[in-house]
């Protein structure tokens, strides 16, 4: 899998140059041996890969415009490349996901989803005896227990919380309405996704019949899967993102420092991370 920041790219010949290179780093990556002949098999007959999109709420109108064409010309192109390496064209070469740290930690919306709001706390568990749980302590970021949904308080895992904002002008999920929510994800399938659009659909209450109704027409033909998060008063005690106001946020930001760089003594991989998989530390 690769990913693309679309707001930050100035031109559909970009674009195409982008996509192409990253395509070519997947192929060849596809085409390494597998520890099991029946995986290796699978893969090298496929070649399936996702080369996403991310940002998509924060690109402008022409960005988003370049994507049917970049598209079309890397089906054309991985016939081409497929044909000179002697690879298999691939069945599937794009997506759309979440993308998690790789579009929080720019700053950008992640994939298809609108930003869940201008302001926010953002949590992220850690094994309680991780080093890098007394490395938020000391640049001030609030540490807890994780709640447990009975109440329990487990001591093995913390819960740190970030402040975190988006881009003044970024659409937030409050402002957007699930049905508009759910027509960007049947465009992007159809323009730009061949694997299924990963994206969860911020609701309110009050939507749930227009929602009910629209998917009655449109499922079949225009999603491959959904799911959907009710945006507020879900219950979740310490969600992973929780709307705060702009003071909120500027209060936790000057109590904090941010961390800029964590040694290799915070965080030891060794043999445990030999499986491509680190555990959470």
């Amino acid at each position: 899998m690769a990913e693309v920041y679309l707001p930050n790219i100035n031109s559909k010949a970009e674009l195409i140059d982008v996509v192409t290179l990253l395509y070519r780093v997947c192929k060849h990556s596809l085409s390494l041996p597998c520890h099991q002949y029946e995986t290796e098999e699978v893969v090298h007959r496929n070649m399936r890969m996702g080369i996403g999109m991310t940002g998509i709420m924060q690109a402008t109108k022409e960005q988003l415009s370049w994507l049917n064409d970049c598209y079309e010309e890397l089906r054309a192109f991985d016939v081409r490349y497929s044909t000179l390496k002697g690879f298999n064209p691939s069945i599937k070469l794009t997506t759309i996901k979440p993308s998690g740290t790789l579009s929080l930690l720019p700053g950008v919306t992640p994939g298809i989803h609108p930003g869940y709001a201008q302001y926010m706390y953002r949590r992220i568990r850690i094994a309680a005896d991780s080093n890098l749980v007394d490395l938020c302590r000391a640049h001030g970021y609030p540490v807890e227990y994780l709640k447990e949904l009975d109440g329990t308080e487990n001591y093995g895992t913390v819960v740190v919380t970030f402040p975190f904002s988006y881009p003044e002008g970024t659409v937030v999920a409050k402002d957007m309405t699930a049905l508009a929510q759910l027509k960007k994800i049947k465009e992007m399938q159809s323009v730009w996704s061949d694997n299924s659009v990963s994206c969860t659909v911020y609701y309110k209450k009050e939507e749930l019949p227009m929602i009910k109704e629209y998917l009655a027409k449109e499922y079949k033909n225009g999603f491959k899967s959904l799911s959907f998060m009710q945006h507020s008063d879900h219950g979740f005690a310490q969600a992973p993102y929780e709307e705060i106001t702009k003071k909120e946020y500027d209060a936790l930001v000057a109590k904090t420092t941010i961390i800029t760089q964590v040694s290799s003594a915070d965080f030891e991989g060794g043999d445990e991370c030999a499986s491509g998989m680190c555990p959470i530390k």
